[in-house]
């Protein structure tokens, strides 16, 4: 199951990792969890989904 605080934010931290370099343009960490908020509604309405990636099944030598 996919923790939605934690998904909101590593989205939110991307969001404001995007502006750091521009300090006229930074976002404020709420900001950026709320326009993650918005952009995970959009992607559900869309009806696409965040979910866990699986793990890749151990390679076994050849």
């Amino acid at each position: 199951m996919v923790d939605q605080h934690q998904v909101d934010g590593i989205m939110a931290t991307a969001i404001c990792d995007c502006f750091k370099d521009n300090p006229d343009r930074r976002v404020d960490p709420e900001e950026a969890k709320h326009i993650a908020k918005c952009i995970v509604a959009a992607l559900t309405d869309a009806g696409l989904a965040v979910v866990v990636a699986a793990s890749p099944a151990p390679q076994s030598p050849a």
